[in-house]
């Protein structure tokens, strides 16, 4: 009895040990898998967490993106649609990347009625041209967003950019409201190479025009041309200098003057006057007059030149030559003297967007589809492979545009591509940008150019 006792005994400690064995064996044996407790992190939340009202979508959804597929944005939104259709595998996605054809060939395809669901494009172009066919969103705005607990679709994007794609509506011809969910967005400011900066002794972006032909004088002293620009981005310089001096409504005005006396303004003959300066003092690249794009972008990156009016996607278009280590630095268009003091809190800044066909069988698919688009998640992605701007908040800007976001956060004007120097197409590229170009080459005095462009202005519309 006693030995049975002694058994039973020696038998519950056996087993005691054998259950402690077991539970230690799970902490320290490398094959046994067990979830450990989530770690603290900033990381944005999975884009497959699909927000509430995703339950039960089925059907087919049908992207045309603006992208081609070799892109960087092109992969990541492959990524974005698959994570989609994990999380909602009763909807297929028909993703078709068009490239930038998309402009010519969206307004034919729905106008004879093929399924399009979301297609994406520049909404300040696009839209009014596909305005029949625009879906209004606002009814949407409201709805949970992807991967941003407790916030909506509207406030987990850019409140500047959900304003201006807003603004866009009533210039479209559409009633107010939100037609369109901005996505990679874009500035136009002056990239520029910062060793240059550095070697030429500078440390800081000039703000206000004389300090920035102060710099000029350093970098060429230096052995850099100070500034340099190219077929494709001629009328920006332009632009933003009038722009900056007068303001993008003023300079609207100016294209649109059918009379040409606006040219005879004493603030075009300041701008003649610094040009001709620009030249003569060698600030303006020698190779100006016959650039091609891409040609001075790469004169940029290789240090053969200083500073360059573009946009936001510059870093990623030039990101295989200039590499990783490429010291960018950026900023506004500087303030211009003796103006009437309405352009000094203007950008041009935008963003390409999402659009849905109001004729959409699938509705709830297609908005919860551009959720993926635009949540956190993805575009941290285009942050990291597309040096892109991301549209949601609280999402850190790619290294190369970390003074941009500085100047579109402290932009309170929306200005125009261009500066509004475009708003008359036909006159811009037909005269203004040509004329401008002999100026800079140094075929015309600041007072020819003045009465020239008075003259070319009365020609042009005259004609009409």
């Amino acid at each position: 009895m006693q030995r049975n006792k002694i058994f039973s005994i020696l038998l519950t400690v056996m087993m005691i040990f054998l259950a402690v064995g077991c539970s230690n064996s799970k902490s320290n044996n490398p094959e046994v898998t067990e979830s450990p407790a989530p770690a603290a992190t900033n990381e944005p939340t999975s884009a497959a967490e699909p927000s509430p009202n995703a339950a039960g979508l089925e059907g087919k959804v049908v992207f045309w993106s603006m992208w081609s597929d070799t892109e960087p944005q092109a992969k990541v939104i492959k990524v974005a649609v698959d994570e989609f259709k994990a999380a909602n595998p009763k909807v297929t996605v028909d993703l078709k990347f068009t490239g930038r054809d998309i402009r010519k060939l969206i307004k034919p395809a729905l106008d004879g009625g093929e399924q399009i669901d979301i297609f994406e494009d520049d909404p300040s172009v696009t839209m009014a041209i596909v305005k029949d066919h625009l879906l209004k969103l606002d009814e949407y705005l409201a709805t949970p967003s992807v991967g941003m607990e407790g916030k909506s679709l509207q406030d987990s994007l850019m409140p500047s950019l959900m304003d201006w794609t807003k603004s866009l509506s009533v210039t479209a011809g559409l009633e107010e409201g939100h037609y369109a969910i901005p996505q990679q967005p874009f500035a136009v400011l002056f990239f520029y190479n910062k060793e240059v900066f550095e070697k030429a002794g500078i440390t800081t972006p000039p703000s206000s025009w004389e300090q920035f032909m102060e710099y000029c004088e350093l970098i060429k002293k230096s052995g850099v041309a100070p500034i340099t620009f190219d077929d494709a981005y001629r009328d920006l310089f332009i632009g933003g200098y009038l722009s900056s001096a007068m303001g993008n409504e003023w300079v609207d005005a100016l294209v649109n003057d059918k009379t040409g006396e606006m040219w005879k303004d004493p603030i075009i003959l300041q701008f003649a006057k610094d040009m001709v300066m620009m030249k003569e003092k060698g600030y303006f690249s020698s190779k100006l007059a016959g650039s091609k794009y891409p040609a001075a972008q790469q004169d940029l990156v290789f240090g053969q030149s200083a500073a360059y009016l573009n946009g936001t996607w510059l870093p990623n278009e030039v990101s295989a030559t200039a590499g990783p280590d490429f010291k960018w630095g950026s900023f506004q268009f500087p303030t211009v003297p003796n103006g009437n003091g309405k352009g000094q809190n203007e950008l041009t800044f935008g963003a390409q967007a999402l659009m849905l066909n109001k004729n959409s069988s699938n509705k709830e698919a297609a908005i919860e589809l551009v959720k993926y688009l635009v949540s956190q998640k993805t575009q941290a992605e285009m942050v990291k492979q597309a040096q892109a701007i991301p549209v949601s908040i609280d999402t850190e800007w790619p290294a190369a545009l970390a003074e941009a976001e500085t100047a579109i956060n402290n932009a309170k004007v929306n200005a125009p591509w261009g500066y509004g120097i475009n708003n008359s197409a036909d006159f811009s590229k037909g005269v203004i940008v040509p004329v401008f170009m002999e100026l800079a080459a140094g075929k015309l005095t600041a007072d020819a150019y003045v009465n020239k462009m008075s003259a070319e202005a009365k020609k042009f519309y005259g004609t009409k």
